[in-house]
């Protein structure tokens, strides 16, 4: 038989294991799944956070792709879920030098015979330290977004859309336009889901909320209706005006995704990133009055997730009083 299994170690055992990672003697499975139950026991309540981040220490040599990612994951998630607390400050730094460890490592450009997985590491790692504030990253952004506004071919496909997120970051109404252009004007569909996801990635809200009313034009073909709304959903600076949003274009997103159309799962899960726990009842009031057939099963998974996230938001906070 096979099975999934989430391993406690005590805290004796897990020192040990952390000189074994550190020097690479297990495989890079187990220096995946260590890190992996231990976040997830963190999640639980059954561990602290701060088990954790001492933890991850061990990993600043790690070179496997998937450790990497699921390392850096977990890291930023962290920042997000917590970057309102007094104690933001610390776990923002570290998840800074932490990848920017890693994109020490990867810098850039691609190199020669490199693995395919760089660029996505490269891709996320640019993305996040760019969020976090790191000011050479989104200064090299916005130098290379200029120079691919002459010259197309000077920015790499696998760079296009963490460069364009990170102008997008720090930009303002001119470029929001500029992008909104860049996406007009484009005839390539690949193309065209990078600008729409930068313009998603603004902090001004009057600049998102333009964003999802796009979503609601023929501008925005139906099947990437969920675009626009899952990517202010994943913005932090989304959090307080997607739902309400939602609530009051939920009429004409029916009309343009469909009744019974799969995008519609999508589009509900995108809710459980940006409300709490205390919002719970309003989310079922709204369902109950708006009911859409075939999101049910889904509007309880993501209401569970609310709770599971909201949990462990309360304890990190008792942890860092």
């Amino acid at each position: 038989r096979y099975g999934f299994y989430r391993v406690q170690y005590d805290a004796n055992s897990l020192a040990q294991l952390e000189l074994l990672i550190d020097e690479k003697i297990l495989n890079h499975v187990d220096r995946w799944s260590l890190q992996n139950d231990l976040f997830s026991q963190c999640v639980s309540g059954t561990k602290q956070i701060q088990e954790y981040l001492d933890f991850t220490t061990s990993y600043h040599d790690e070179d496997n792709y998937i450790t990497l990612q699921n390392l850096a994951q977990n890291l930023y998630h962290l920042y997000k879920l917590t970057r309102k607390e007094k104690f933001s400050d610390e776990i923002r730094t570290y998840t800074a030098q932490f990848l920017g460890t890693i994109f020490d490592r990867l810098g850039w450009d691609s190199q020669k015979n490199e693995k395919h997985t760089n660029a996505l590491l490269r891709s996320f790692v640019i993305t996040a330290l760019g969020k976090l504030g790191d000011k050479e990253i989104l200064n090299e952004a916005r130098k290379r977004f200029n120079k691919f506004l002459k010259n197309k071919n000077s920015l790499a496909a696998d760079l296009q859309e963490p460069v364009f997120v990170l102008v997008a970051w720090q930009g303002n109404e001119k470029t929001y336009n500029k992008l909104l252009s860049l996406y007009k004007k484009s005839t390539l569909q690949e193309e065209k889901i990078r600008f729409l996801m930068a313009m998603c990635n603004f902090k001004q809200k009057n600049l998102l909320l333009k964003t999802l009313a796009l979503s609601l034009t023929p501008e925005v073909r139906s099947q990437n209706i969920r675009v626009p709304i899952m990517g202010v959903s994943a913005n932090i600076y989304g959090s307080d005006i997607l739902w309400p949003w939602l609530k009051n274009n939920w009429k004409k997103l029916v009309r343009r995704f469909g009744v019974g159309n799969p995008l519609a799962n999508r589009i509900v899960a995108s809710i459980g990133s940006v409300i709490d726990d205390k919002q719970e009842k309003d989310v079922r009031k709204f369902f109950k009055r708006m009911p859409l057939p075939g999101t049910e099963r889904v509007i309880e998974q993501t209401l569970e997730r609310v709770r599971i996230r909201s949990k462990f938001l309360r304890s990190i906070r008792a942890e860092f009083v």
